[in-house]
């Protein structure tokens, strides 16, 4: 069946060309006694996807296990693209073929819209490595395109797709748009103002700052601030993880630093967040794996194997979990000589960052990574840099870095220092000026299960303040809860 009249009304209604529906491949079937407006979807030649809508109702659904692809992922492929033409993104397959209709040839489509579940200032689940696998897929194809310009939905949405968009394919190559007013999308442009006011809107299109002088008018409209509670226990007004900063744990051998990050990457993990993990001082099996395990598991690490304990149904739930939501970064396995270099971690970031959807990364700790300065190149400069590094890293891809990093050894070693600080962070005072969120673990008494976990730093404008908090460790269900005042009760 070729498009059906009450589809050609429909599309015509919006002002989109049936001739050109047609030319793109665009039918009509008949379905448990309904016509559906059929869109396919395909990939070098092969039909792999449709999408079916019903037009007297917004009603959508796809072929069931059919993989998600770009809508027009063909274009890709074209002399245009590869001669340097700008490629649009749209939310819709409509906007997409208001934008073609309008001169816009090098243009596609999302394949699911917008995260649907993108409530204000949380994290969704929905922002994991299987919605964006559209992107994975075209990789190859994507990497060679100059210029996108992302002209998806200027509502709520539409502005997280955006920078979901962005920061997966790089912001120095994105355009973001303004509509005017009235319109929210390219269809509506098309439908207000013609395939000229189209054509101005894709034209208008500003580059996201990246270096330079700008005006207010460049920077795009922001999402709302991606946070998510740490799940420490006894904290008021707590400091939370935020996407697009850099947050510096310190404190001396032996405070808990591991034992403390590990139950808050548990309570992340519950929380739908993927990390990275570039635990270096710990062995990964069996040592970190059974810590892991623990604290999902709420046992202690002698416990996690016994099946009085932990059945294996629970187990295995867990452990589907961490190999879903946690990706380990090592050194070479092959070349126990060779160290990460701050170049090849932030190549590693940012392929776990695209492939999997990681919104955490962690390096515990900071000096074993290979720090190759440059010549002339003091400590303090290369610290500096390496920050700056990051720091543009977790804005780029909208994550967040945590860096584990040692303080510089006690001068006097006949009693105990007290606990240090940002400023003593071996390296540069730059960890303490340029972190967004500071974290100091101490343990003044090693008698005791109890941790002082201080909040030093909170920069202006992010959740949380600076606080300290005691917290007991209680070894049989591998968690913290807020300690009692040991030393008043001599015990």
């Amino acid at each position: 069946m070729q498009i059906h009249p009450k589809h050609v009304e429909w599309l015509e209604a919006r002002s989109l060309s049936a001739e050109l529906a047609v030319d793109l491949g665009l039918t009509s079937i008949e379905r448990g006694g309904k016509h559906w407006l059929t869109v396919p979807y395909l990939e070098h030649g092969k039909v792999v996807n449709h999408k079916y809508r019903l037009t007297g109702a917004k009603r959508h659904m796809m072929d069931s296990g059919a993989p998600l692809c770009l809508w027009n992922h063909d274009v890709l492929l074209s002399e245009e693209v590869r001669n340097g033409a700008a490629v649009v993104i749209t939310e819709g397959e409509w906007d997409a073929i208001a934008a073609i209709q309008s001169g816009f040839h090098p243009s596609v489509s999302v394949p699911n819209g917008g995260p649907d579940q993108a409530h204000k200032g949380e994290i969704s689940e929905e922002n994991d490595a299987e919605r964006y696998r559209f992107i994975w897929r075209a990789k190859a194809l994507l990497d060679e395109v100059k210029t996108f310009i992302l002209a998806v939905d200027g509502d709520h949405v539409g502005r997280i797709l955006a920078a979901e968009l962005a920061r997966r394919l790089g912001p120095e190559r994105c355009r973001f748009v303004t509509y005017p007013d009235g319109c929210k999308d390219l269809n509506e442009v098309l439908e207000a103002h013609g395939e000229g006011g189209v054509a101005r809107v894709l034209n208008s299109a500003k580059p996201y700052p990246v270096k330079g002088l700008y005006r207010l008018s460049d920077f795009p409209e922001p999402p709302p601030l991606e946070t998510v509670n740490l799940g420490i226990p006894g904290m008021d007004d707590p400091p939370m993880l935020v996407m697009g900063t850099l947050t510096v744990w310190t404190g001396f051998a032996g405070a808990g630093k591991t034992s403390l990050l590990v139950f808050v990457i548990g309570q992340l993990l519950r929380r739908g967040i993927r990390i990275a993990l570039g635990s270096f001082e710990t062995l990964v099996k069996p040592i970190l794996q059974t810590k892991l395990r623990a604290t999902l598991l709420a046992c202690s690490d002698k416990d996690v194997d016994n099946r009085n304990f932990v059945s294996a149904e629970r187990l295995a739930e867990v452990d589907a979990m961490l190999e879903e939501r946690v990706v380990i970064i090592s050194q070479d396995i092959a070349d126990e000589e060779h160290e990460l270099t701050l170049e090849e971690l932030l190549e590693d970031f940012r392929i776990s960052a695209i492939r999997d959807a990681t919104r955490l990364f962690i390096v515990d700790p900071w000096n074993e990574i290979e720090h190759k300065r440059r010549p002339e190149e003091s400590e303090t400069d290369y610290t500096g840099r390496a920050i700056r590094a990051l720091k543009a890293f977790a804005r780029l891809y909208n994550v967040a870095v945590w860096i584990v990093a040692h303080p510089k050894k006690p001068m006097q070693w006949g009693q105990r220092p007290v606990a240090p600080g940002l400023y003593d962070v071996s390296g540069s005072a730059h960890w303490a000026n340029k972190a967004d969120y500071g974290f100091v673990i101490d343990r003044p008494n090693k008698e005791l299960p109890v941790t002082e976990l201080a909040c030093t730093k909170v920069r202006m404008g992010l959740p949380g303040r600076e606080q300290t908090i005691k917290l007991e460790w209680h070894w049989r269900y591998s968690n913290y809860l807020p300690a009692e005042n040991r030393e008043e009760r001599g015990s």
